[in-house]
């Protein structure tokens, strides 16, 4: 496997990790809030509920999101087609993740769209 290849895949492995933190991070957030947060007027019970259904769509997208870089991985570390492109993917969607998302996003797509990455990818059967 390309050095470059290589770089992309731990790349993307590091963003998996990164987002289920932040996953896990907003569960404690959302349990620290139902823990010590509340009220029994029917206006703190909605806001409740609109900040806890809120946190729950952050926690459910980042953990997916988190999942989706893993199994890119796979892909890009056996040379299957599909795994440049979800990598691909993967490291576009990145890009606007300021700071730490946009340099391994484009080191991602550095390994990915590459010569070495071209190499890669071309050596393996569809």
């Amino acid at each position: 496997m390309p050095s470059n290849v290589k770089t992309a895949r731990f790349c993307l492995i590091l963003a998996g990790v990164l987002k289920l933190a932040t996953a896990g991070l907003f569960l404690l957030i959302l349990a620290a809030g139902a823990a010590y947060v509340g009220g029994q007027e029917r206006s703190a019970l909605l806001g409740n509920a609109l900040v806890g259904a809120l946190g729950m769509n952050l926690l459910l997208v980042s953990a997916g999101a988190g999942i989706v870089d893993f199994i890119a991985a796979v892909g890009v570390g056996r040379g299957a087609a599909w795994g440049r492109i979800l990598g691909v993917i993967a490291g576009a969607l990145m890009l606007p993740l300021l700071p730490v998302g946009t340099v391994l996003g484009l080191f991602t797509l550095h390994g990915l769209l590459g010569a070495g990455g071209r190499e890669w990818f071309a050596a393996k059967p569809a």
